[in-house]
Parts: C-alpha cells; structure tokens; sequence
C-alpha cells in the first residue's frame, strides 16, 4: 500500500548516479521503490491504480490514462549511467523493464529493470531513506535531485562537497551545451532547486562557483547542506524554596514516596508524558498520576531537571521530585534558562517565517527574470536598440552618460532589466500565489512589504 509515510530506501550510488529525469518521472521511481521490502531478493510487479496513481502524482487531467502512458513510455527510454564496485564495471541501464497496462481493471504494472538490483534490493550499508511525502511535495524538477544530495550527504557525515561542473553537469544528466552562461544554470537549476527545498522544508543548502583563477571562468560548485539545528543544553543550577501558585495547588494528604517500580513501555505510551516522566524518575505510577494531576507538563519538566541537576546531594531522586513538585522548588538559573530558551525559540521561528517568505519572494523573482528573458531573447538586434534608447532617455544626465561609457549592456544588468519587465505584462506576485497555492496572511505580508521594499 502506498502511503506518505512508506520509506523510500536507495543505495548512495544510485543518488549519485548519473540520468536525467522529469518530476513525474522521478516521483514515479521513487513510488516504485517505496514498494521494494526489505526481504525482497527479485522485483516484482508493482501494480497501481491508474487514478490513485494519477492523484498521487497531482494529476488533474480528465483522461489520466492516455498521460500516464505517455510518461511511462518516456521513461522506458530514460538510461542511467552508475558504476559498480563489485564487477568493476559501469552500467548503463534503463529504468523499467515492463508497463503492463490492464483496461478491464483500470491499473498498470511496472517492474524495475533487473540491472538495478544492486541499487535497491538487500541493503546493508551506504544507502539513504526518507518518507514518501517529503519528496511528492515538490515540483521543480531538480529540487529532487538536491533533496537527495543532501540526505545522502549529510548521512555520511558530510556536511559540504565539491563538484566540477563536468561532474555536476553528468550528474544531473545536462547536455554540454545547455547552459554554457554560468548565471543560466543558477537561475534555471540552482536557485529554484534551493529556494523550493527552503520553503517547502525549511532546509536548504548554500552554493559557491569555485573559479579558474581570480575571477575566472566557473569550473566548480561548492554546495554546504543546512545541518539540523542543536538542542540547547540544561545548566546546573541553585536552588531555593517558593510558594506554588493557586493552579499548581492540589489539596492532597502527604504520601511517601515508594521504591521505584518498573512500568512496562506498552503502558508508558498511553499515559500522559507528564506521567510518563514521572515513572522515569523511579514514583510509581498511583503517585505519579495524582501527582501529574492538576499540572501542567512543562511544571512537571521543570521539577524533574530541578532533580537531575543536583545528583550529588539527591539520594532518594523519586522522595526529593515529589516534594519538589508538592512544594514548588524552583531554580532561578533554571527559570532564566527556560526564559532564555523561549526567546531564542521565537526568535528562531521569526528568522525561519523571514526565510520562508524571502525564499517564495527569491522564487518568484527568479521566475519573473527567467519569462522576461525567454521575451528578451526574442527582440531582434533593431528591437533591442529601440529599447535601449528609450531606457538612456530615461535617465539623468550624470547616470546616462556612465551607461554610454559601457561597451555594451544587456539584459544583465539590473536597471536596464527593471525598464525592460516594466514594459512587460508578467504575472503578478499575487497571481503566483494563487498558481502556486500560496496563502500569506496581512501579518506575512508586512513582513515580506519590509524585507523586499524598494526592490
């Protein structure tokens, strides 16, 4: 059964393994392999309903069947190129074998190609997995690509690699001749791939074209993953006695604190996690549910770290937690501490909401320059000059004349590219969030009015 939350679980070699895909394409792969069990020694048959399929794949067409066709005929023909250690030989390979599809029942069955079983199949060591979910989610058609790089990567402890252009170019399945204007390829692969993993996960990577010399031609890409962030750590601490509020107050008759009882993991997980804390402390659970009673979680967390940062004076932690809980025993380095760390969690969560709505703005300043260019390339020579003039004429005097020193200047450069968009009837920013089912709220939109105004 396919689901979101089914794991994805491929060898590193195949990550890094040379094709090209479409996003349909490769969502398809990575549905067929969702399928693959661990136990599995042979592919088999993996059989799907065409509309489930379709849906799973944010199809909306009328007639799914004929564009799945369609796609799995393309993608027959798809070849990845990997090299294995174990014959010492590089393998060329197509990605399916078979597409049986089966009118009468409305499903289609696709099988891997045999040569990919070192790839997919008995899995011990130098492999990655993820959920479903977290690549179906995606649209550009590198963003995959990138996500993987980064689980692969950082799987392995590395946090930063280095590609030639020609590795990345092969990589990536790119012909020589795509993109042989550097800036082409960051606004046509890079950016989106980046931006998009940004704001659809919040993790992202960051890039650097590695030079020839200073200031020479592009002959690699540096790219550093975003690492996960770290937890902030509890600071021993000085204690003093205050009285508990009026919530935290529960009338009970003093009870003594019994031996510590061992409660089954099974139980543990149906009890609240105030209670379950509690049990880990060594209170049995009669005490720990009265005492859980009434009180919040984080007043409970805040007791027990009160007892695990003094060891060496606490003989009986379950006795010294209930009458802490009972009589309040605060930290105040603890409750700075806590202090601190909600700030910097808000903090943290305003950074990210900045992030996240400069990202979906770079994404569609990314788009916008990229139709404005395709309109660009279209202008005859004539055409362009035309423009050119009436964008001199509309400087100042002292601007002007700085342009006419230029021995050229074109689409590049950004005052002429602002003039030249203006003149244009692009897509609106609003109208990108609706293509792309974007809702910002008013507070989301100031924020964003501040971070981009003026720009």
């Amino acid at each position: 059964m396919v689901s979101e939350k089914t794991l994805v679980v491929q060898s590193n070699k195949l990550i890094e393994a040379k094709y090209r895909l479409s996003v349909e394409e490769q969502k398809i792969v990575k549905i067929l392999i969702s399928q693959i069990q661990r136990e599995d020694r042979d592919f088999q048959d993996y059989e799907f309903h065409i509309r489930e399929l379709a849906e799973m794949l944010g199809m909306t067409y009328d007639n799914p069947y004929v564009v799945l066709r369609n796609i799995t005929k393309k993608l027959m023909t798809r070849v990845l190129e990997f090299y294995n250690p174990e014959t010492g030989s590089i393998i060329q390979a197509s990605w399916l074998s078979s597409a049986e599809y089966k009118k009468g029942f409305a499903t289609v069955a696709l099988c891997f190609d045999p040569k990919l079983k070192p790839l997919l199949l008995q899995l011990k060591s130098y492999f990655t997995k993820y959920e479903l979910g977290q690549v179906m989610q995606f649209r550009g058609q590198y963003t995959i690509r990138f996500f993987e790089f980064r689980k692969s990567f950082l799987g392995r402890n590395k946090k930063e690699v280095v590609f030639s252009l020609k590795e990345l170019w092969e990589t990536l399945g790119l012909k020589k001749e795509e993109y042989k204007i550097f800036r082409d390829f960051k606004n046509r692969v890079l950016e989106p791939a980046r931006l998009e993993l940004l704001e659809k996960t919040g993790q992202s990577f960051s890039w650097e074209a590695i030079r020839k010399g200073r200031g020479g031609k592009v002959v690699g890409v540096r790219f550093v993953f975003d690492g996960e962030v770290e937890k902030v750590k509890e600071a021993v601490v000085v204690l003093e006695s205050k009285p508990e509020t009026e919530s935290q107050q529960v009338q009970k008759k003093p009870e003594r604190a019994k031996s510590p009882v061992v409660e089954p993991e099974s139980v543990k997980r149906e009890m609240s996690e105030a209670v379950r804390l509690l049990l880990d402390c060594g209170i049995s659970e009669s005490v720990a549910v009265r005492l859980a009673e009434g009180r919040e979680t984080d007043y409970i967390r805040e007791k027990v770290s009160v007892a695990n940062a003094h060891p060496e004076y606490v003989k009986n932690k379950a006795g010294f937690l209930v009458q802490a809980i009972r009589e309040n025993w605060v930290d105040d380095d603890i409750v700075r501490m806590r202090q601190e760390e909600r700030r910097l969690n808000a903090q943290k969560h305003a950074l990210e909401r900045r992030k996240r709505l400069k990202g979906i703005w770079d994404r569609y300043r990314v788009q916008r320059d990229a139709l404005g260019l395709k309109e660009y390339e279209k202008k005859t020579d004539e055409e362009r000059e035309r423009i050119k003039s009436e964008f001199l004429g509309g400087l100042n005097a002292v601007i002007r004349n700085i342009y006419r020193k230029k021995e050229t200047f074109g689409y590049e450069d950004h005052m002429f590219r602002s003039f030249f968009l203006g003149k244009l009837e692009l897509p609106s920013f609003d109208w990108f969030l609706v293509l792309e089912g974007i809702t910002l709220s008013g507070e989301e939109r100031e924020i964003l009015e501040k971070e981009v105004g003026g720009r």
